[in-house]
């Protein structure tokens, strides 16, 4: 005997007899399971698989836009101190995935920080930040803004991000803290770079 376990990523009408689950994944997307079976084995496979799908759904990162109340980002100069964002004024996080790639953005007024990762989803690890080309377990970290009609941005030279899951709260907590070095003619300024905020 043979069973059937079908999974497609469109929405569909089922016929009468056909058992279905809906589960909502990223908030933009409906997986329809349905399937047929006619032993145990097959049985058993579809609810590991379900369960596995599951677990990967509740700790996968959100598409979404989160206002905050505070700034969560601090790019200060070595120097003076002086932030460049403003911690007392609201800002943006921004969850997408560009080409399968997971992005966090976090925006105050025309200016930006954002965090490229190599893979679709976060794990509890500590990624190394690199200026081009990360690994599995490295990440690019930029700061843009707009002037203007121009737009510039400086990458964050060295430094580490660490991501954690909270079962309980179930949401990501993600601190930043790294170097960015910027060139000005022959005048090398540098910035501490410190982030600490959640996602979902």
């Amino acid at each position: 005997m043979r069973g059937v376990i079908w999974l497609e990523l469109v929405a569909c009408c089922l016929e009468p007899g056909e058992y279905s689950k809906r589960i909502s994944h990223q908030n933009c997307k409906e997986i329809v399971v349905f399937f047929a079976f006619e032993n145990n084995f097959m049985r058993t496979t579809f609810f590991i698989l379900l369960a596995i799908l599951l677990f990967n759904s509740a700790r996968a990162q959100e598409e979404r836009d989160t206002i905050l109340a505070r700034c969560p980002i601090f790019i200060t100069d070595t120097v003076t101190n002086n932030n460049y964002f403003i911690a007392y004024q609201p800002s943006t996080v921004k969850v997408t995935r560009n080409r399968g790639k997971l992005t966090i953005l976090i925006q105050q007024k025309d200016q930006f920080f954002t965090l490229f990762f190599r893979d679709k989803h976060l794990e509890n690890n500590k990624y190394k930040i690199v200026v081009t080309d990360p690994s599995r377990n490295e990440v690019e970290a930029k700061y843009s803004f707009r002037s203007g009609g121009s737009a510039s941005y400086v990458s964050v030279s060295n430094g580490v991000v660490e991501s954690s899951f909270d079962k309980e709260k179930d949401i990501w907590h993600i601190k930043v803290n790294g170097l960015l070095s910027n060139i000005a003619g022959t005048t090398v300024t540098y910035y501490r770079v410190k982030a600490d905020f959640f996602i979902r």
